[in-house]
């Protein structure tokens, strides 16, 4: 059911819902409809229009009732005079251009732009992105521009954009990396003609961002690899974008960087650490790091977890790799949380 359907059908009013939605946009005015009408159908918004242009005019009372969540606010309002006029002057302000005349004037829009539009309305092409598997989706990733792969891995869960990474070559993935960082924000237009062909390239066949959350979804992104790859990562930015380098190292931690972290931190992020975790990814480790972790404990699970070691156990190298990244994933959560500290606090 459509959000106007389901407004109509709960509403009880004698207006139909596009009726009444249409009510409420006018009242917001053009920058509050603006934000309301992103996350309307085509369809719908038409239903909207046509329901203004039907309306008599409309007293502030009649407002009060359709939006009686906020009568405060608009309960000294003017009444609606000329509803469906004002719904064109306000569609026109929310709405970009190539919006306005794919929706409400067919024969003149761009045909290529209104196959996109209805084939879009099939689904977030993201979320059939995200549901594609990593190493496939890297494969048809491989012969497209370096651009496009840093806005699709943009939009992928850290994990999975980590693993479709680990598949490029070093040139490429640090290319790649370089490009998250500084992506824009995409116009309307744009952005239709990318999701299709993505939709079209890859499903068929198988807010303004800000610096800061660049750096923190590539940190998600190098803190996934390993060691090699995430320093040849470093070693590319700090050649050619030495300050998000130093940014972005600050949010990196793998379990080797056990030693960095303060005595303090040390015992909060092990007494959040699975026993089993722990002992697992100590399998094959330097007596430092071993002797770093197990003074970290308690005497008595320090006893328990080094009778474990002493046990001999065959373990696959990714068992071990992905105990030590969840230690890791640890104590980078409790650092957000503010729980720990990463590093010590150089003083001035």
């Amino acid at each position: 059911m459509s959000i106007i359907a389901a407004y109509d059908a709960e509403s009880g009013a004698h207006e139909s819902g596009g009726a009444r939605a249409a009510i409420l946009l006018l009242a917001l005015g053009s920058q509050g409809a603006a934000r309301i009408l992103k996350h309307l159908s085509p369809d719908e918004i038409r239903i909207i229009r046509e329901s203004a242009a039907s309306l008599p005019t409309v007293g502030p009372e009649h407002i009060d009732e359709v939006v009686d969540d906020f009568q405060s606010y608009f309960k000294k309002g003017a009444a609606l005079t000329g509803p469906g006029k004002e719904m064109v002057e306000l569609l026109e302000n929310a709405l970009s251009r190539e919006e306005y005349v794919s929706i409400f004037d067919p024969d003149s829009r761009d045909p290529a732009l209104a196959d996109l539009l209805d084939n879009n309305r099939e689904g977030d092409v993201w979320e059939a992105i995200a549901g594609m598997e990593a190493v496939p989706l890297s494969q048809k990733l491989l012969g497209e521009h370096p651009q496009l792969v840093a806005i699709v891995l943009a939009r992928l869960p850290p994990e999975m954009a980590s693993a479709i990474i680990r598949e490029f070559v070093p040139a490429m993935r640090n290319d790649v990396m370089r490009r998250i960082l500084t992506l824009k924000p995409l116009q309307y237009t744009v952005q239709t003609v990318l999701e299709g062909q993505i939709r079209r390239n890859f499903v068929t066949t198988g807010g303004d961002t800000e610096e800061g959350g660049s750096h923190a979804f590539l940190a998600e992104i190098v803190n996934r690899l390993d060691k090699d790859s995430s320093e040849e990562v470093l070693e590319s930015l700090r050649a050619s974008r030495p300050k998000d380098a130093e940014a972005l190292e600050k949010l990196l931690f793998a379990f080797e960087d056990l030693p960095s972290l303060p005595l303090k931190s040390r015992l909060t992020l092990f007494d959040a650490v699975d026993a089993e975790v722990m002992v697992r990814a100590l399998r094959g480790a330097g007596p430092e790091i071993v002797e770093l972790v197990l003074s970290s404990l308690g005497a008595r699970a320090r006893r328990m977890a080094e009778a474990e070691l002493k046990q001999d156990v065959t373990l696959q190298k990714s068992e071990i790799d992905g105990a030590r990244r969840e230690i890791a994933k640890q104590a980078l959560r409790l650092a957000g949380e503010g729980k720990l500290v990463l590093r010590e606090q150089l003083e001035d």
